[in-house]
């Protein structure tokens, strides 16, 4: 005959819920201990999380093992409070201290205090050599920034087991760390490892992008090839690939790479702005151009795009379409030059306040105070022009032309 635990399961499988709860009240009052706690056990595997709770609580007397079982639910409800509770019911001398430790050890990291995390893992592993304790205190090392510990626990591990239980590799891991210690060849040199054991993406970005960094360009865009033909919707990966190509003078394939990117996604604003840099320098000023107003729409900041095509449309004297991006909060010091500059070609009176704004700004500039002074000269200012003129001599001595012009 089946043991109202078992019915329980029966019903749960037919998806009869009003006769499992039936079945679940009677088995609360019936049956064995054992067969409770195999009942738990099986419901909060499932997700039936209140039931399971409340078996645990009728059996904490006898099994109190099952105070990590309490706490992990608890946790799971949102009441740290209570499941650090039922774990600081386990003692020393409970077979289950080991677990619990590592368990409030978890508990911690989850609520930030990777400290105290910690000091728990480092009481919990001289309780035993588990690899998985060891690796525990690594990654809590890796996210305290504590580098050189960090390398020294990885180091201890092996890496296909811990791979295997963890799907974490310690020689990504390894990698890492040297990469924030500095240490770029060992960085690459683990990095390297990982990817010939086990290939992952985000490593083969990693070691893919230090290599790029430490201007290893040609190997870099090796595996940024690897990474692009096994998974070219990788997030992330366009713009350093575009680059290292660009270092190598692969100027045609960094474009398409970035516009492959954009046919995708149109409103990448850095993808924009690297790809209008690309264009511009493949001699297609339209297309550079396309891309700077397309970043127009989408950037949250205009102040580097409104350079760049202000910049473009001064070298072509468009100047209506310089003047065409002013704005009342214009604040890059460049971009207003560049105003001003339209201004004075175009022979329009708002020149001479556009360049005295820029002064305080520009006053040991050579390149700007020599066109401010002609400026002034035209606006018939003499005086200011020739106080400028002897600032500008201060700082370019040996302008013979500038100097002959202050002895007028």
């Amino acid at each position: 005959m089946l043991s109202n635990s078992e019915l329980v399961l029966e019903a749960l499988e037919a998806q009869d819920l009003e006769m499992a709860e039936q079945r679940f009240r009677l088995a609360l009052s019936e049956d064995d201990e054992e067969s409770l706690l195999d009942l738990a056990t099986y419901m909060e595997g499932i997700g039936f999380l209140p039931q399971a709770q409340e078996i645990y609580e009728k059996l904490l007397l006898h099994y109190p093992e099952v105070a990590l079982n309490l706490a992990n639910i608890a946790m799971e409800d949102g009441d740290v409070e209570q499941a650090f509770a039922y774990l600081d019911q386990i003692d020393e001398t409970s077979p289950s201290y080991l677990q619990a430790l590592v368990t409030k050890a978890d508990f911690y990291q989850l609520e930030g205090l990777a400290d105290v995390a910690k000091e728990k893992l480092l009481e919990a592993s001289q309780l035993t050599d588990d690899e998985l304790v060891r690796f525990g205190l690594a990654e809590i090392e890796l996210e305290l920034e504590n580098y050189q510990s960090a390398i020294r626990y990885y180091a201890s591990l092996d890496n296909r087991a811990i791979y295997e239980q963890t799907g974490v590799s310690t020689y990504q891991r390894i990698g890492y760390a040297y990469a924030n210690l500095g240490k770029f060849e060992a960085a690459i040199e683990f990095l390297e490892k990982a990817v010939e054991l086990e290939y992952d993406d985000q490593t083969l970005y990693e070691l893919a992008t230090l290599l790029y960094e430490s201007e290893n360009y040609q190997r870099a865009n090796l595996y940024f090839k690897q990474l692009e033909a096994l998974n070219p919707d990788f997030n992330g990966y366009h713009y350093p690939y575009a680059q290292s190509l660009h270092a190598e003078h692969q100027l045609e394939e960094a474009l398409r790479l970035l516009q492959d990117y954009l046919s995708k996604d149109e409103t990448a604003v850095p993808i924009l702005l690297l790809a209008s840099q690309y264009a511009y320098e493949f001699k297609n000023s339209e297309l550079a151009e396309s891309y700077l107003i397309k970043a127009r729409e989408w950037a949250d900041d205009l102040e580097e795009i409104d350079l760049r095509l202000s910049s473009m449309y001064l070298e072509q004297e468009r100047f209506e379409d310089v003047l065409d991006l002013v704005r009342e909060d214009m604040d890059h010091v460049l971009t207003r030059w560049n105003i001003a500059k339209a201004y004075r070609a175009l022979e329009r009176e708002e020149a001479d306040l556009a360049y005295r704004d820029l002064v305080a700004d520009l006053q040991d500039n050579p390149e700007f105070l020599k066109e401010y002074i002609f400026v002034l000269r035209e606006a018939g200012d003499f005086v200011e022009a020739k106080q400028q003129l002897q600032r500008y001599l201060t700082l370019v001595p040996d302008d013979l032309d500038m100097a002959a012009l202050a002895m007028d």
